[in-house]
């Protein structure tokens, strides 16, 4: 007599609702920050509409969270001042 070997190709039956688990995992995981859409500056080349480089120039920190930025400035604050 032969096994067909395999457990099936159909997915079991949730034990536990789907609006359970996507409500679990927005509790663990949350939500991702949406980042702002970012219009360049179409007058000045290279330049962005996210007011976040200390240059005017755009570093792509637009796209960075706000502890991310905090860090970055402060890096770029620490390194001007090196100088």
């Amino acid at each position: 007599m032969m096994s067909d070997g395999g457990k099936g190709s159909g997915r079991r039956r949730a034990a536990v609702p789907q609006e359970v688990v996507d409500n679990n995992w927005e509790t663990i995981f949350g939500k991702k920050a949406m980042t702002p859409r970012v219009q360049e500056d179409k007058e000045k080349f290279g330049s962005c509409g996210c007011g976040r480089s200390p240059s005017g120039q755009c570093c792509g920190w637009h796209g960075l969270t706000e502890s991310e930025y905090q860090a970055a400035l402060a890096e770029y604050n620490r390194q001007r001042d090196s100088e």
